[in-house]
């Protein structure tokens, strides 16, 4: 078989070796063979991820086979079951969006194509055929864990089918929705292509594909706190007919004999759905390969707006933080991956704010409620903004290019990353601090004022310690998504968000009382200096890295020869 592998078979085999070899590379990506690693380490954190959180599920269906009441059963499995039909779901469409630039061939497949006697036919037929090899096997490991686990712990002596059955129907529901989003999303990109024009579609197709990632992101995270009163008010008639997930729980139950009209038509909605993404790409690909070339060939992805920013002038005089603060602002215009990136951030940031919100009434009184949403907007939103931008800022953009800030370094190191310190600082002061003001003001009086002063405080904090090792000019260094191991990237996630709730509950205790106020304030300013101080300190030695390479420890044992 290998033997056979390495001979030249067609130019619809070797198209469809090109475009699978190359379906997870990107442009953000410096070095060949890095993100493979980090879908393996993403996925060696996704796998155990399903009994972790299947174990409390298990003893709630312990507990409720104990009280003998079958309608609280069935509640609690209907909406076990939504809310695993939306996860799986989500995460498809999560997948589907973040690869959206691969869902067509990419202008680097063109022009590395355009010497050979290929038809563009031939292209869209490989790329399709990789689409559908890759997705394959992503939706069946989504569904494998949910369809064969969630069946095993949620039995009890009043279900009406099988083992088999559940897992069968669960299943086959689960990847019918799965592809239903999978295809809707690629139909949609198509049908953009068709309809508008090469300038307006690169535009809008860059801002929906960030759009489509902050909502999948909110609708994964919001998808844990689906509750029996929620799935009851989701499956109302006039509402399901609107939601997907819930068509195909309606085909799940439908597969399982259940009588319900209602669940019936939701289950015919759900194939007319599916049938209809499947036609709607068939049709968007076989319209589109023509014009999608010229798009490509006339508007690349890397075409530079001319908008001056005038206004920096005034506000940043200095001329190399100028310079630096307008690369920064025209990246993140011309950019679509930069914005897709600070969209996820967004997106997973804004559901776990909402989680926190619809939590809240549960801890606080209800005379804290207004100033405790307040507090936990903006901690939450700060933390998520400094750890995307501190993210985003290590993804090149045109790593060539940074020949330019090379030679200039010594002469303008300290400059650029004021620039950087200004341009986070000002924005997100700007943005979450004074835009809101008015409005809490308006809400809690007086209180706005402490609040925002205190927030002021723990943001600058916050800033230093997640820059104080920034070594670094934005969108100028080589990046490998698989250095850092993945395992650690999620303890770091998991213990950041288990600080939330004790960091809101201290910031907010503060404004209701004036010696811990004071006594936390000047806590957060000591901090803060004491922070600042060193990392300015070490600004006069720092040399600015342009490229990444593997830990020394991983190179001594020569594990990549």
């Amino acid at each position: 078989m290998k033997q056979w592998l390495q001979k030249t078979h067609g130019p619809l085999f070797e198209l469809l070796r090109h475009f699978l070899l190359r379906f997870f590379d990107s442009d953000l990506i410096t070095a060949p063979g890095q993100m493979t690693a980090a879908l393996v380490g993403a996925f060696s954190i996704f796998i155990p991820c399903f009994p972790i959180i299947l174990a409390p599920v298990r003893a709630k269906y312990m507990y409720i086979s104990k009280l003998g009441n079958p309608s609280l059963y069935e509640s609690a499995l209907r909406a076990d079951e939504l809310w695993l039909m939306t996860l799986v779901m989500s995460a498809t469409g999560l997948l589907t969006a973040i690869k959206w630039n691969s869902v067509f061939p990419g202008l680097r497949d063109y022009r590395s194509l355009a010497s050979l006697p290929l038809r563009p036919a031939q292209l869209f037929m490989a790329k399709m055929l990789a689409l559908l090899l890759v997705a394959m096997p992503v939706i069946l490991i989504l569904n494998l864990f949910p369809s064969v686990m969630f069946p095993s712990i949620s039995g009890s002596p009043w279900s009406t089918a099988s083992w088999g059955q559940r897992v069968a129907a669960q299943a086959l529901a689960g990847i019918a929705g799965s592809y239903f989003l999978f295809f809707g999303l690629v139909a949609v990109q198509g049908m953009l292509l068709i309809v508008l024009r090469p300038r307006t579609f690169n535009s809008v197709t860059g801002y929906l594909q960030g759009f489509l990632v902050a909502a999948m992101l909110v609708f994964t995270v919001l998808s844990f706190s689906i509750q029996p009163s929620v799935a009851s008010s989701v499956l109302q008639p006039s509402l399901a007919q609107w939601l997907p997930p819930a068509w195909f729980l309606g085909l799940q139950q439908t597969l399982l004999g259940n009588p319900d009209s209602q669940l019936r038509s939701l289950a015919h909605l759900s194939i007319a759905a599916l049938l209809l993404a499947l036609f709607s790409t068939f049709i968007a690909y076989m319209l589109s390969y023509h014009r999608y070339r010229r798009i490509l060939l006339e508007v690349g992805p890397t075409s530079v707006g001319r908008r001056r920013f005038a206004v920096l002038g005034w506000l940043i005089p200095n001329p190399r933080q100028q310079a630096v603060v307008s690369f920064i602002m025209k990246t993140l215009t011309v950019s679509s991956q930069h914005r897709l990136i600070l969209m996820g951030y967004t997106g997973f940031g804004l559901a776990v704010l909402l989680t926190g919100l619809l939590s809240l009434k549960q801890f606080v009184p209800p005379s804290r409620m207004l100033a405790a949403g307040f507090v936990y907007t903006h901690v939450v939103i700060t933390i998520f903004v400094l750890v995307g931008f501190r993210h985003l800022f290590s993804i090149p953009l045109e790593l060539r290019a940074n020949w330019i800030f090379r030679i200039t370094e010594e002469e303008g190191r300290r400059e650029w990353l004021a620039a950087v310190d200004r341009f986070v600082l000002v924005a997100g002061m700007t943005a979450f601090l004074v835009i809101p003001f008015p409005i809490e003001f308006r809400v809690i009086g007086w209180r706005a004022v402490g609040e925002s002063i205190l927030l002021a405080a723990f943001g600058l904090l916050c800033y230093e310690l997640v820059f104080y090792s920034w070594e670094k000019l934005p969108f100028t260094c080589s990046h490998l998504p698989g250095k850092f191991p993945m395992w650690i990237r999620a303890l770091q996630v998991f213990g950041v968000l288990g600080l939330l709730a004790p960091v809101n509950a201290i910031l907010l205790g503060c404004l209701y009382s004036r010696p811990r106020y004071t006594f936390v304030l000047a806590l957060l300013l000591v901090s803060w200096a004491f922070v600042r101080t060193n990392r300015m300190n070490a600004r006069g030695v720092l040399h600015l890295k342009y490229e990444e390479s593997p830990e020394a420890p991983v190179l001594s044992l020569r594990l990549l020869q």
